[in-house]
């Protein structure tokens, strides 16, 4: 998979008649190897402030799916994966829908929803390729 899967989810102010905002909330991070280690979504929380609030599903809040994307590069950085796939949580859902199998539905999260790729990962070239690349 060589990607970070985010799944998001955006949430309406309890009062209509406010004129506050909704806000973002990430769900999932899921790498090859599953679901991200408690410990670890702990300590990548701690670096970026972002809190997992009492009563609510998912961590954030987050003011918009840029901040989630700010979130996943900084985590995928760490992690060293090239490339982040962002998922609301309705084409989440349709994913779900449509998938027959497991191996369904990990392949339409790899390759579908908003496909970014981190080019601090993608573009830096280890100590030999450098000196290849020379000739």
């Amino acid at each position: 998979m060589d990607k970070l899967i985010a799944i998001y989810r955006y949430k309406n102010p309890y009062n209509e008649l406010e004129q506050s905002k909704g806000s973002y909330y990430l769900l999932h991070l899921l790498t090859d190897e599953g679901a991200l280690k408690p410990e670890l979504m702990h300590r990548y929380c701690q670096e970026f402030d972002v809190d997992k609030p009492e009563g609510e599903v998912g961590f954030g809040p987050f003011e918009s799916v840029d901040e989630i994307t700010k979130f996943c590069f900084h985590i995928s950085e760490d992690l060293r994966l090239p490339y982040i796939g962002l998922h609301s949580m309705d084409e989440f859902n349709t994913i779900i829908e449509e998938s027959s199998k497991v191996s369904d539905l990990l392949e339409a999260l790899s390759s579908g929803g908003n496909i970014l790729e981190n080019i601090a990962i993608t573009q830096r070239k280890t100590f030999l390729q450098r000196v290849f690349d020379r000739n």
